[in-house]
């Protein structure tokens, strides 16, 4: 798996936030580290000095120092301070930037420490923001602490998100993957069709009268016949040993049988109307997963090349189930982890309404009552802010989960896209109005019927549309158009394609532009709000439907996304 750490996005984002809290705050240094599951504080991000980057850029320090430092360290509301007579106990674990120090009583000194603990919402240690090097050389006064009390309080909130965005997005990430790989594998690897295939072989290139194939399952062993154990446990000891069993008169298998074991499996074959058996087991590395049992009426002899060959035949047999079985468990994880956001996202419902639904009722109070506090009226607009990004998230995560379901929309009755579309052009146009951004639909006078879920393909038009608007400058051109496309390889098609004058996106992040909760680094792109997940939305969506979606774009030079969906018949 990759290291969530080195992702570069999130090193990125750190390193944006650790910049603006040396700035603030009024320090050269700014960094973060966070523990691994290895129990060690990693440096993560350092920013404001080359020498301690190069220093401390991966750097390691066990959980009982940073213990240490926590339990020596003096407490400054919510920063903890440990200075320069008391740490240089730990010199091993603590950068000394520059030696040299002002000639104040109050001079910070080389080995002084200031840093703010990041606490989860259990309270738990998840790692630390770090300033150093104040720029005007004093160990900060009691005014100064509760300005960088403040700064490092938001920054951690930024840092805690930000890597747990990462790992959601990892998540996210990373169950989709697992649901592109046994979507394109299980026509090849259903173990069923798998195991019968494998019969069919072995009768063809053995020359058998009949084959079967059995594979363990631990629920299933109290209730096995006397013979039936007896097999069982005789492939896992020809497991062990890499070979197979030949049982026929002939042939009495010293070492593994008994003379009362070989009479009974003798009898068996005899009362089946079969002479012999070759007992193949089948596994991968050490494990031992079943057995195949190939019979003979009339031939009691098994070569050894044929046994040799049952033998290989049993280890990709082998491997093939395996893997068989770890797709089917990712399939599950997968779909687990889906059912996971979306219940998530369903759960949160409830609280944020009535966290918006509060806020209203305090701002009729407080109109009610005739306040004018300032503090507070802009307290509850960043409270319904806050919640309405909340939303805003919860929508598309519900969106995103439906977007993977397993269900077949290209099953559903045909829609018009040339109404759909002109509804969310509508919807928009009214957003777009106020910034005179004039949104235009050219469109045939005739229906472009496709066959899909028509609360999905209006999200399609709508993100597309949308995104068109909000990424352009005011005054600006949204074309939205609809067209046909009669001949093709995979038959006729229906176009919708929407451009604009905007922003552009780079050529590197058009190549992971629909991930989900990827965001642009570009500054007029950071400006916007988002979650990330509108075209992860759109491109799962349209995978669905069995169509395409492109994106042609510059920096500057505006964006056209075009979308084709497999028309259908009316």
């Amino acid at each position: 798996m990759p290291d969530l750490f080195r992702h570069a996005d999130l090193r990125a984002t750190l390193r944006s936030i650790t910049d603006g809290v040396a700035s603030a705050a009024g320090f050269r240094l700014s960094a973060v580290s966070v523990f691994r599951n290895s129990d060690e504080l990693e440096f993560l991000v350092v920013s404001g000095d080359e020498d301690a980057q190069a220093e401390l850029g991966g750097d390691v320090t066990p959980r009982e120092i940073v213990d240490q430092w926590l339990e020596e360290s003096e407490r400054w509301g919510g920063l903890c301070f440990l200075p320069h007579e008391k740490t240089l106990r730990l010199a091993d674990h603590v950068w000394v930037g520059e030696e040299t120090t002002v000639d104040h009583p109050h001079a910070w000194q080389p080995y002084d420490m200031l840093f703010a603990p990041l606490l989860d919402r259990d309270e738990q240690l998840q790692g630390i923001l770090w300033v150093d090097l104040p720029l005007d050389g004093l160990r900060p006064g009691p005014d100064k602490r509760r300005s960088i009390e403040i700064y490092a309080r938001q920054a951690s909130e930024a840092i805690l998100v930000a890597i747990e965005r990462s790992r959601l997005a990892e998540q996210v990430r990373l169950a989709a993957a697992a649901r592109r790989v046994v979507r394109d594998a299980t026509a090849q690897l259903d173990l069923d069709r798998l195991l019968e295939a494998t019969v069919a072989a072995a009768r063809e290139g053995f020359g058998v009268d009949d084959a079967r194939v059995l594979l363990d399952n631990a629920e299933e062993v109290e209730s096995l016949d006397e013979l039936s154990a007896l097999a069982r446990s005789l492939a896992h000891g020809c497991w062990a040993r890499q070979r197979t069993l030949v049982v026929s008169p002939q042939r009495t298998a010293p070492g593994l049988l008994t003379p009362a074991e070989h009479a009974a499996l003798l009898a068996g074959l005899e009362e089946k109307g079969d002479t012999s058996l070759l007992l193949v087991p089948l596994g991968a590395g050490t494990e031992c997963l079943g057995r195949m049992l190939m019979f003979r009426h009339d031939r009691a002899d098994w070569s050894d090349e044929e046994a040799d060959a049952a033998l290989d035949m049993g280890h990709d047999l082998g491997r093939a189930v395996l893997n068989a079985r770890s797709f089917a468990r990712e399939q599950h994880a997968a779909a687990y982890t889906q059912q996971l956001i979306a219940t998530m996202a369903h759960e949160l419902q409830n609280p944020l309404a009535a966290a918006r639904g509060y806020a209203s009722i305090l701002e009729d109070v407080l109109d009610e009552l005739g306040v004018q506090d300032a503090d507070a009226r802009r307290s509850l607009r960043g409270l319904e802010r806050a919640s309405g990004r909340l939303v805003d998230i919860v929508t598309d995560l519900l969106a995103l989960a439906r977007a993977t379901e397993e269900t077949d929309p290209t099953q559903c009755p045909p829609v018009d896209l040339v109404g759909l579309v002109g509804d969310s052009v509508e919807m928009v146009s009214v957003q777009a109005a106020p910034r005179e951004i004039s949104v235009t639909l050219d469109v045939p006078a005739h229906p472009l019927p496709v066959r899909g879920e028509p609360g999905d393909l209006e999200r399609v038009a709508s993100n597309l549309v949308g995104n068109a608007v909000k990424y352009s400058p005011d005054g600006a051109a949204v074309r939205v158009t609809l067209t046909e496309e009669p001949d093709g390889p995979a038959g006729p098609h229906v176009v919708l394609a929407v451009a604009d004058d905007g922003i552009g996106i780079s050529a590197a992040d058009q190549e992971r532009l629909f991930e989900e909760f990827f965001r642009s680094e570009a500054p007029e792109a950071v400006q916007q709000p988002g979650t990330g997940l509108g075209l992860a939305i759109v491109k799962r969506v349209v995978d669905r439907h069995r169509g395409t979606i492109t994106v042609s774009s510059a920096p500057g030079e505006g964006s056209t996304f075009t979308v084709r969906l497999p028309r259908a018949d009316a």
